[in-house]
């Protein structure tokens, strides 16, 4: 019943094919327009601020390689669960893991140039203010979050340049997880290391998370694993309008001597 209602009086006729094309195209557009965008405008939030740390030119192509960097990490923590879980390695190949390791190494070079551009920006234009929040997340308070940022993010991911890196499980896995802390304590150098030391020496905090703080990130991630499992329980893992095209003609099979089907 549901899946009636949500096929909205799809029968698999030509004409619902080439509208159903149609519309694949014209969403696939915007939707990458929508990942520039999205980003971009929140990027401009930090950017267009006076906080020393956020206010940078770099923040929205930035922003938008870490969305992605960090998108394909869990991407392929959750593919390899469910590739081996359903039995699906004829669909999701060796290759397909390749090269999204691939990308995920293309982003982490450029997330590298994006830190490098923040040092140099600060040395470069000698701001007594942006060069303090930038050696606050190198040998600050916080300095241990900043070089764990820097590791996780641009360091370890270089192992992919191995192609035997790129299809082990071990590796792969090791690699995204330790992209998904990377950027989760990115998040937490752009936001703490920045706030904790602004323009007022008595403002000047050390942050220290409450219980409320761990209930909240842990809550989010209980969300985020429980609507996955949910998506991969009820609706099919893999499009079947992406492979319909490449599998095999069926095969009549004989039933008796004189019927088959």
């Amino acid at each position: 019943m549901i899946y009636t209602v949500l096929a909205l009086g799809w029968r698999g006729a030509a004409r619902h094919w080439q509208h159903y094309e149609k519309a694949y195209l014209l969403l696939a557009g915007l939707a990458t327009g929508l990942v520039l965008s999205v980003h971009s405008v929140v990027s401009f939030d930090f950017a267009t601020s006076v906080v020393p740390g956020w206010h940078m030119t770099i923040f929205p192509p930035y922003f938008v390689a870490g969305a992605i960097f960090a998108g394909f990490a869990m991407v392929v923590m959750v593919l390899v669960v469910v590739r081996e879980t359903m039995q699906l390695k004829n669909l999701i190949t060796d290759r397909h893991l390749d090269v999204m390791n691939k990308v995920i190494l293309a982003m982490s070079c450029i997330m590298g140039y994006s830190y490098m551009m923040e040092g140099f920006t600060a040395w470069y234009s000698m701001n007594e203010y942006l060069h303090h929040g930038f050696m606050n997340i190198i040998t600050g308070t916080y300095g241990w979050a900043g070089w764990l940022t820097i590791f996780c993010n641009i360091l370890f991911p270089q192992i992919l340049w191995f192609k035997k890196a790129r299809t082990s499980y071990f590796w792969m896995i090791l690699v995204a997880l330790g992209v998904t802390v990377g950027m989760w304590f990115e998040r937490f150098v752009i936001i703490v290391i920045s706030l904790h030391q602004d323009y007022l020496p008595s403002a000047w905090r050390i942050y220290q998370p409450t219980l409320t703080d761990f209930g909240i990130l842990l809550g989010t991630f209980g969300l985020f694993f429980t609507m996955v499992l949910l998506f991969a329980r009820v609706l099919p893992v893999i499009a079947t309008t992406e492979v319909k095209a490449i599998l095999p003609d069926a095969q009549p099979s004989h039933h008796g001597d004189d019927h088959h089907v």
